[in-house]
């Protein structure tokens, strides 16, 4: 064996002693700023030895990669804490997640937000204790008997189902816990974290498994940074679309239908009105509008793939002419009763197949706002981020191969013109690749991966890769934007797929007269509406455009002489298109204003004596500003020059 192994650094190259540690090969990187490095592609610990030549990359703290050692190794931090503050509590499993961390733990006694500042401050302290933090590998039947020892069954559990024979623990001064790692080189690399909430959860996920307790945190590598992140987070509290959709009026949730809003009138303008938008771009865009039944056999569902791939998602429900019993749910039992539709594709595919098509019909592009539903676990819905009860604004192409990227093309442009039209300016694309369930060849998915690849660049589209999260049946593009609290969304995406044309036996006769396979392209820009109504809500805090707003304007009275001048402003302004109402109430203006603002009216109109006998009024804006008065005339060509979407 060689005594010296060669590193490369930035480029350059230079021998080592063999089993030097990555830390000392990087020892020109000042201490904090280093928290662990890629030796050959791999993530791993500042104190892994080298055993072989190697690319070695630095991780430094404020990088991506970085922040997610840090989150991690916070993680641990308090999982530590709480055992020590809490001695009997077990720890099951705590990863990291977008801008931060969580821990679930079995305690003796639910966890509660009091509880937080008290393991807050134990964290503290044992971060200033600057423990050392340290790998070990252990023998796989070694770590069962300790973790036994100790009393942690969740952890034995999760032994018991690594094939590996030996597993790697950290220690932390007395205290360890299993995990792959890698972690920070001691506790005082930990300085800015935040503990921010509990909730219940369940043992790997199964609603059937006992309940566990979870805190969340954050963690970053300034002061600063946590500190910016906290200001977001209490302005996403404000934001929460749950709150604004209250005091907007726009929609409630009742137990008697969980997980599927009633939208009150005021949010159905908000819908009808995204809705109506989007049947503009599609009559620009050449779509045909179509509404396919609610209810299908299971029949459809085996066929279209979705009852083997998607079917605990669905609400299935007993054939009327026949009984259905509990083992008829299962793989086998397709060909009992009926379900709700979870998605249109499946019943566009009848559309398209109900008249022969010729390869001059194609591309026939078929839209549909129908609702969906689909069986959410209770634990994950959230207002209107997560719904058993939606629309879409959903989409089908049926085209020739050789139209696949012109199709792309345009729905990409589509994407352009709504986002832009909304107010979100950055938009970023990934392209989400064949999963580990999946319909088709490999070979097929590597064509129709390339295939969008090819479409975004031709529209020079930079786009990352998002690995094996495409739908069962194809690749998709995934589109996302960032909202004004920099949080990013995932919502429209353009999905191609050759195994429903397959299932479904659609076909076209092409120019030689032979009968060929049309390929499908799913495609969704606003995705759920509801979501997006959430989205958007957060994005503008309840100010939404003009042309979206459910009360435009709300005309003010002064007092009981101008009420009929008040109700006259409003009449004239419904006239003229304008979704306007009168305030007339015995109140204040400044309560009358409260409450208009609390709506989020773009246009407060203010009347009293002087405005009525000179035909005027006074403006007040939402953001704040005022005007001076102005002729009624001149308020109606003001309301003309807001912006609206062609």
């Amino acid at each position: 064996m060689s005594s010296e192994v060669t590193v490369t650094v930035n480029g350059e190259s230079r021998a080592v002693p063999h089993g030097s540690n990555v830390r000392e090969v990087l020892k020109h990187i000042p201490g904090r700023d280093l928290v662990a490095a890629r030796v050959n592609g791999k993530v791993v610990d500042l104190t892994r030895k080298l055993e072989q030549d190697a690319v070695v990359e630095p991780i430094l703290i404020d990088s991506p990669e970085g922040l997610d050692v840090i989150r991690h190794s916070t993680a641990h931090l308090m999982a530590m804490a709480v055992q020590q503050l809490y001695p009997g509590t077990q720890v099951t499993i705590g990863p990291v997640i977008e801008d931060g961390f969580f821990y679930d733990f079995a305690p003796k006694t639910p966890f509660t937000l009091e509880d937080l500042p008290k393991i807050e401050a134990k964290m503290r302290e044992l971060a200033k204790a600057d423990l050392k933090i340290e790998r070990v590998e252990v023998a796989r039947e070694d770590a069962i008997r300790q973790f036994t020892e100790m009393g942690e069954g969740y952890k034995v559990e999760i032994i018991q189902g690594i094939p590996d024979d030996t597993v790697s623990i950290y220690r932390e001064g007395d205290w360890m816990d299993l995990c792959r790692g890698p972690h920070v080189p001691s506790t005082r690399y930990l300085k800015a974290f935040k503990l921010t909430s509990v909730a219940g959860a369940y043992w790997r996920g199964d609603e059937h498994n006992a309940m566990l307790s979870r805190i969340y945190g954050t963690a970053f590598a300034t002061k600063e940074a946590l500190d910016e992140h906290l200001k977001l987070i209490e302005l996403a509290r404000l934001r929460d679309h749950r709150k604004l959709g209250r005091e907007m009026g726009l929609y409630i949730f009742d137990p008697i239908s969980p997980g599927s809003p009633f939208y009150l009138p005021k949010g159905t303008i908000i819908l009808n009105e995204l809705t109506d938008y989007m049947r503009r771009l599609y009559r620009r865009y050449g779509y045909d509008e179509v509404v396919t039944p609610q209810v299908f056999k299971n029949e459809l569902w085996h066929t279209s793939g979705h009852w083997e791939n998607f079917r605990e998602n669905m609400f299935i429900s007993p054939d009327p002419e026949g009984e259905m019993t509990s083992v008829d749910t299962g793989p086998e039992g397709w060909h009992h009763g009926y379900a709700l539709k979870p998605m249109n594709c499946p019943g566009h595919t009848f559309v398209y197949r109900a008249e022969k098509r010729s390869y001059r019909d194609l591309p026939l592009r078929i839209a549909e706002f129908s609702r969906l539903h689909r069986a959410e676990r209770s634990g994950t819905l959230h207002g209107l981020m997560r719904v058993r009860s939606m629309a879409q604004d959903d989409a089908h192409i049926f085209c020739r191969e050789d139209q696949i990227e012109d199709e792309v093309a345009m729905n990409l442009q589509m994407v352009r013109d709504v986002y832009g039209a909304l107010g979100f300016e950055r938009v970023e694309f990934k392209l989400a690749t064949m999963p580990e369930q999946h319909l088709g060849t490999e070979e097929q998915w590597r064509m129709t991966e390339a295939q969008l690849g090819n479409a975004m660049s031709r529209n020079e589209i930079a786009y990352e890769i998002n690995p094996k999260e495409g739908a069962f049946y194809g690749p998709k593009i995934e589109i996302y934007v960032s909202d004004a609290l920099k949080r990013r969304w995932q919502v429209a995406t353009i999905q191609l797929d050759y195994n429903n044309p397959e299932r479904f036996d659609l076909t076209y006769i092409n120019s030689a007269g032979v009968a060929e396979r049309p390929v499908m392209i799913h495609r969704a820009i606003l995705g759920s509406l509801e979501r997006f109504i959430g989205v958007l809500i957060e994005h503008t805090g309840g100010v939404l455009p003009f042309w979206l707003a459910p009360e435009q304007v709300r005309v003010l009275s002064l007092s009981e002489k101008v009420e009929d001048y008040a109700k006259e402003i409003a009449e004239l302004l419904k006239r003229e298109g304008y979704r306007a109402h009168s305030d007339i109430r015995n109140e204040k203006l400044g309560f009358k204003v409260r409450e208009a603002e609390l709506a989020k009216v773009p246009y407060m109109i203010v009347v009293g004596e002087r405005e009525a006998a000179d035909r005027s009024v006074s403006l007040r804006l939402l953001r704040g500003e005022k005007s001076n008065a102005m002729p009624l005339a001149n308020l109606v060509e003001l309301l003309k020059k807001e912006p609206i979407p062609a």
